[in-house]
């Protein structure tokens, strides 16, 4: 099983509706902090990647919503792993509530591509071998 990569979150009234619930869509802005944040932690700076024209796109979601998040909640967003290809990571992604209970599911395909060509790039050698400290499985 591939290692797990954790941010908390406050969730705060913008995030939310007019009944305090938090607004769908800031789900997915949730979980993308959360995998902006375990990219920097394996020391990639996607600022380069950019100056490179280079970086991650999204290529596939697949969304489960559980149970609602509430305005001063302080939510754990997690990262794993589940496939890692030369071109693309899969990550499973949760969204908790303090007390642990799952409150939001995210599988989703991010692939590395080159932004002036929308080209797939193979992921570079020192950060494909920084991601496979994250991921137990078989590679692609």
């Amino acid at each position: 099983m591939s290692k797990e990569f954790c941010i908390q979150l406050r969730v705060y009234y913008e995030d939310t509706d007019a009944g305090g619930i938090v607004y769908h869509a800031n789900y997915l802005k949730f979980c993308e902090r959360a995998r902006s944040e375990f990219i920097r932690s394996l020391g990639v700076s996607q600022a380069e990647m950019l100056r490179q024209g280079r970086g991650f796109v999204v290529a596939k979601m697949q969304l489960r919503f559980k149970k609602p998040a509430r305005l001063d909640d302080l939510l754990t967003v997690s990262c794993r792993v589940s496939r890692l290809r030369h071109v693309a990571i899969a990550f499973d992604q949760e969204v908790r509530a303090p007390d642990g209970t799952v409150l939001f599911e995210l599988n989703c395909d991010i692939g590395y591509i080159d932004f002036n060509t929308g080209a797939l790039l193979e992921i570079p050698a020192d950060m494909a071998g920084r991601l496979k400290d994250y991921y137990q499985g078989q590679e692609d």
